[in-house]
């Protein structure tokens, strides 16, 4: 799973004369992290009927496309080549020798849904993190509402959802570190 949560995975037997099992096999997995840092971005289209088809074809996807932007500082611009992480730029280099934090950029979903995941591991003291959300393309779907979880040493310590219209850029948190 790309998500942390707890998840049901079950498993009902069913013959070549449609009988079934008694009882279906359920086991339960915890997905979880160790980074200090996690973020995640996940998005629904009401306008994009089916958001589990996939694909993209010359000008057009098979859902909208919203990006997950992770910047160190307040003064670099969104889209930084240096300190925005994001699709393009999904494992920059900030550590200097002594320093480790550099974000992974995960997973960048393009056709609609996400999740879009971040992992920032050692980050500096006295450092504060940027989280943002692009409204890259709509490919013709319509508004997405997108949830932001940010997981802070495996906690879920921050969510909130917006509403955003293609072109959006929503400057979702701020992360001060250690705080």
């Amino acid at each position: 799973p790309n998500l942390i949560g707890r998840y049901a995975l079950s498993l009902m037997v069913t013959d070549d004369e449609q009988r079934t099992s008694c009882a279906p096999a359920t086991y339960m997995i915890d997905v979880v992290t160790d980074a200090d840092i996690r973020v995640e971005l996940l998005w629904r289209t009401p306008g994009d009927n089916d958001e589990m088809d996939t694909g993209m074809v010359a000008n057009f996807s098979a859902g909208s496309d919203l990006d997950l932007h992770f910047k160190r500082g307040l003064g670099p611009a969104w889209f930084d080549p240096l300190y925005d992480a994001f699709w393009e730029n999904p494992f920059p280099s900030w550590a200097s020798a002594a320093d480790h934090d550099n974000p992974q950029l995960l997973r960048d979903d393009t056709d609609g849904g996400g999740p879009e995941n971040l992992n920032l591991n050692s980050p500096e003291d006295g450092v504060t993190y940027a989280v943002g959300v692009h409204y890259w393309d709509d490919w013709g779907y319509g508004s997405a509402f997108a949830p932001v979880r940010v997981h802070i040493d495996g906690e879920l310590r921050w969510s909130r959802e917006v509403e955003l219209a293609k072109g959006d850029l929503w400057e979702a948190c701020t992360i001060v570190w250690p705080d």
